[in-house]
């Protein structure tokens, strides 16, 4: 399906009215720690899961975490004792997949708990890093085999020796040419293997510098920390090292590297009790450094949150961290257009996007890298905005005027099902940081399904037409109008159901309700839900009215309303959002 349309672009000029409104960056705030609530548990690595909550795991405590944006932990215990649950990703199949050092097994947890457990072939293989392949399984590192293995959602594990004997594998990471790239710590080598199992390595130039983890930096290239020279380096995809930054902070203690809630690069100083942010600048890369607020706590991982806030893990003092950011200091805006697409495995999922220079200068070399893992058949290219016709050549950067805008048409491939994921791209000009993602806005809700399934667009509008819902007062009621056309298979049942988005709480009661389309009235009472079939074809309107209790900053990144379409089994096939304020001087906002 091509969702090249002039009504895409339409709605897409009220996204970028709500973007237009967006604060550059988060707002400066103090961390906040949570303590785990089993002792000396040793909180390792962290990940944003599906509804709104965080998942880590406990190398002592042998257990798995699961943290909500409020800072409520709820802990799931490991069969095997002595587990030592280290590394840990949101798999394609709902479930989280964890690697068991101590036990040589690989792990699988349900978003109820329910943990399954997968011996690995070979004896004390010591996993450690763990991420999804293109080809939709789990691909991990084994530290004491010097091995790399796959492992399907059904549990079939299968392992590849690296070239290099005793190289200690240690992290992973997709690449956007399809292959896996993991760390050699003993090696001091930068490893890449296909989805066929066939390694290159490729030497590091600095043989003082030993690498240890790695990540897809915002440009699409790979980001690694080494640990004996506290440094951050990249490699390209051809393999060929490009840079190497040290950092601000002497013997700092160079470990793990992620990507941020500002789609920066963000990594970990150990021996500094730091975390640092890796951003871009028009002189070069840019170290900014933050202290974490309780000494010695052995800050293990990040990772984005679905609140924007990083989240960070504390080894030594039990703890589970967030960190607001500063604010990003880049000028880029970006909107996606339609925000969710569910399609037919082996089907391209394409969307528009609009990147807006809000900057003084002009900038160059502006494009879009998926940051989350997709198959490597990504492709962007710049459209003609009034016709919405391709211009250009696929997956070339174009120059970007000072307060100009640029919009494109892209594509995501798909080769194997996945259950429904917020996909987050890049969109980034040369010299200056990316756009701060945020969900609904910038992001794309993607799904494959092995057989059809509904894939409904949807596109909402607010009174004021620019993306925000402004309620008069704390106790005002205020509504907005969600269109809907279903580009996929027909269903009996998809229900509606209007959300807080972000995970975050907000003093709101939500209803819904089916409306004429020609007139905007409501069928029938609005209600928290409303189910009905949708053919392939249909286009069904909707009203979603809002009443406060309290006052709702005017944080149109943080406070969103969402409106989710699942079908019978819970999938989520359609969703759009919009900000959300009280005010105190407007007027009612009912349609």
């Amino acid at each position: 399906m091509n969702v090249r349309s002039k009504r895409a672009l339409r709605l897409a000029a009220v996204l970028l009215a709500t973007a237009a409104a967006l604060p550059a960056g988060a707002v400066t705030a103090p961390t906040m720690e949570f303590v785990v609530p089993t002792a000396s548990s040793q909180p390792f690595q962290i990940v944003t899961g599906p509804g709104g909550a965080l998942w880590f795991t406990e190398l002592a405590g042998n257990k798995i975490g699961r943290v909500t944006a409020a800072g409520v932990i709820t802990e799931f215990p490991v069969p095997t004792g002595g587990g030592q649950p280290t590394g840990i990703v949101a798999g394609p199949d709902g479930a989280f997949w964890f690697t068991e050092a101590g036990a040589g097994k690989i792990g699988r947890i349900t978003t109820a708990g329910v943990v399954t457990e997968f011996p690995i072939p070979t004896a004390s293989s010591q996993p450690f890093g763990i991420t999804v392949g293109v080809d939709g399984a789990l691909w991990f590192a084994e530290q004491g085999a010097s091995k790399i293995g796959r492992i399907t959602t059904a549990g079939v594990i299968t392992e590849y020796a690296t070239t290099t004997g005793n190289s200690a594998p240690k992290s992973i990471t997709a690449g956007l040419d399809g292959a896996l790239w993991f760390t050699e710590s003993n090696a001091n080598k930068i490893g890449r293997i296909t989805t066929a199992g066939l390694i290159s390595e490729f030497s590091n130039p600095n043989p003082a510098a030993q690498v240890a983890f790695i990540t897809r930096g915002p440009n699409g290239n790979l980001v690694f920390t080494e640990n004996q020279i506290d440094a951050i380096a990249t490699i390209g995809l051809d393999g060929r090292f490009q840079s190497e930054v040290s950092f601000p902070t002497v013997t700092g203690g160079a470990g793990f590297i992620g990507i941020g809630p500002d789609a920066a690069v963000w990594l970990i100083e150990h021996n500094a009790n730091k975390i640092a942010r890796y951003g871009t600048g028009h002189n070069g890369p840019v170290l900014t450094e933050y202290d974490i607020p309780t000494g010695s706590s052995n800050v293990a991982t990040v990772t984005a949150g679905p609140d924007g806030n990083l989240w960070f893990t504390e080894q030594a003092t039990n703890k589970i961290g967030k960190l607001t950011p500063n604010a990003s200091p880049t000028p880029l805006l970006a909107a996606v257009l339609p925000s969710s697409r569910s399609v037919t495995v082996g089907t391209t999922a394409t969307a528009f996007a609009t990147i807006i220079n809000n900057g003084t200068a002009a900038l160059t070399n502006c494009g879009i890298t998926p940051l989350s893992d997709v198959p490597p058949g990504f492709v962007f290219q710049s459209t003609n905005p009034s016709t919405n016709a391709v211009t250009g050549t696929p997956n070339a950067t174009v120059p970007l005027a000072a307060g100009a805008s640029q919009s494109f048409y892209f594509g995501v491939a798909t080769g194997a099902p996945f259950t429904p994921a917020n996909v987050v791209f890049s969109f980034t000009c040369g010299g200056v940081d990316p756009v701060v993602p945020i969900a609904g806005l910038n992001t794309l809700l993607l799904s494959a399904s092995a057989t059809p399934v509904p894939d409904i667009i949807s596109i909402a509008a607010t009174p004021t037409n620019n993306g925000t819902l402004s309620i008069n007062g704390t106790t005002g009621s205020a509504a907005f109008a969600v269109a809907t056309t279903n580009v996929g298979a027909s269903a009996t049942a998809i229900t509606a159901t209007p959300v807080i988005a972000g995970g975050v709480t907000l003093p709101l009661s939500l209803t819904v309700c089916q409306t004429i389309p020609s007139t905007g009235a409501c069928m029938s009472t609005p209600t928290p839900t409303v189910t009905m079939p949708i053919t392939g074809g249909g286009t069904p309107t909707f009203g979603i009215f809002a009443t406060a209790s309290g006052a709702i900053s005017n944080l149109p990144a943080v406070n969103r309303i969402a409106v989710q379409f699942t079908d019978a089994s819970g999938a989520v096939r359609g969703s759009t959002s919009v900000a959300v304020q009280t005010q105190t001087s407007v007027a009612m906002q009912m349609p």
